[in-house]
């Protein structure tokens, strides 16, 4: 008998998480993250200032919940499933991007949100690893590493934002030259790593 109500709540305590989550990012329409309040949240979700603090007793879980609902939201998420999900993705990517701009800059900004990534940043080290291992094969270190931190800058909101700002290449062209230079520089390893191994006795 109390099953029913048992997923009404656990459907409203999502719901509720993610309007807190949404309401962070239309607050950064108006300031910063490290200037953002719960009281301020807690204004723009329609709820108690304790009900965001019940779903995240500290700015440092807010913030660190938001950067997941970010990368969801920009479908990262999906881009760590293969090599050819992490090209794909990339156009799609960079155009919500830049449909979400003030949320972005903010994000980049923001001192407290980068602890924040910082947090979750191994999860997302392991999947730009494994697509890379899939894509290129055997590599030895440091080469596999810097590899892998290439393809990830490549892909990533820095990227983003200086093929914007400063060569005004925007949106889903962005993600696409994005692409193409990380598909490049995979071929080169490859290509590479195979003449080393025909070069060995």
């Amino acid at each position: 008998m109390n099953l029913p109500s048992t997923g009404f709540h656990a459907r409203l305590k999502t719901a509720t998480r993610e309007a807190i989550l949404d309401a962070v990012e239309r607050r950064l329409t108006h300031g910063g993250l490290d200037e953002l309040t719960f009281a301020q949240v807690a204004q723009a979700a329609g709820v108690a200032e304790r009900t965001v603090y019940r779903h995240f007793p500290t700015k440092e879980a807010l913030l660190e919940a938001f950067w997941l609902h970010v990368q969801k939201r920009l479908g990262l998420e999906q881009s760590i499933r293969s090599f050819a999900d992490y090209l794909a993705t990339r156009p799609a990517t960079f155009a919500r991007m830049d449909e979400r701009e003030p949320m972005m800059r903010a994000v980049m900004s923001s001192a407290q949100a980068r602890q924040a990534r910082r947090g979750i940043l191994p999860e997302r080290q392991a999947g730009i690893r494994r697509v890379v291992a899939e894509a290129v094969g055997d590599l030895p270190e440091p080469q596999f590493t810097e590899l892998c931190a290439l393809a990830h800058l490549l892909g990533s909101a820095p990227a983003w934002a200086t093929l914007k700002d400063d060569w005004g290449v925007e949106g889903a062209r962005a993600g696409r030259v994005a692409a193409r230079a990380i598909e490049t520089l995979i071929a080169a390893a490859k290509a590479e790593a195979e003449t080393d191994r025909r070069g060995q006795p």
